[in-house]
């Protein structure tokens, strides 16, 4: 799959709870599978990982759900090492040709969001800014089968158009933008380095715009 479809929700989501915008997104958007390992032969591991997208004038709306065998959140500082830990990702170049948006959140809702043409040329977001972004995190265990014991959590995010503090986002209908979703976990004890579209480089390397997919603003 190359596209996703991104699902409009009425001008009245920007009021919701989180916990209702996750209803919402369960029963209307579709869910995403991150499929891809792109890097089987060092980090086999691929942790069961969804995500759900929709927006409206105001917000992009973002849920992941992840089950996993292992689980670290240690990270509890914004513009912090998050990906060290249980972490989702998200990717985003709002023009062909420009710049992304890294959008990179643990377990337990801290963020890193930053913009640049590369890996090495990031701008972070201005904190005024991330704590715009609302967060919901639920974490679970479970170890009725002593076996397959695992961590199932979720994230779902409220993030401002006003938070892509590099341009003027206003997705309309038949807008289209690129990017990419990761799953990740740089210091678990099975580091993993998981994502939607592939990633054809001979390390891992998120940092990649040309290996981004489509989203589609229906």
């Amino acid at each position: 799959m190359d596209t996703i479809d991104i699902v409009k929700f009425p001008p009245y989501a920007s009021n919701e709870t989180l916990q209702a915008l996750s209803y919402h997104l369960d029963r209307e958007c579709n869910r995403i599978t991150l499929k891809e390992i792109n890097w089987p032969d060092r980090y086999p591991y691929r942790p069961a990982t969804y995500f759900r997208m929709a927006y409206n004038e105001q917000y992009i709306f973002l849920k992941f759900d992840v089950y996993e065998n292992e689980f670290r959140a240690t990270e509890i500082r914004d513009c912090g090492h998050v990906w060290e830990d249980s972490c989702v990702e998200l990717f985003l170049q709002l023009q062909d040709g420009d710049g992304y948006y890294n959008i990179e959140i643990n377990a337990i809702g801290t963020i890193l969001c930053a913009y640049g043409t590369g890996r090495k040329t990031r701008s972070l977001m201005p904190t005024e800014i991330s704590t715009t972004i609302l967060r919901d995190s639920t974490i679970k265990f479970n170890n009725e089968n002593q076996n397959e014991a695992f961590y199932q959590w979720s994230l779902i995010i409220k993030f401002p158009h006003s938070a892509f503090f590099k341009h003027n986002f206003t997705p309309t209908s038949g807008s289209t933008i690129k990017g990419n979703i990761h799953k990740c976990g740089n210091k678990l004890p099975h580091p993993h380095f998981v994502t939607w579209h592939p990633i054809l480089t001979e390390k891992p390397d998120f940092h990649r715009p040309e290996f981004f997919g489509t989203f589609i603003f229906k």
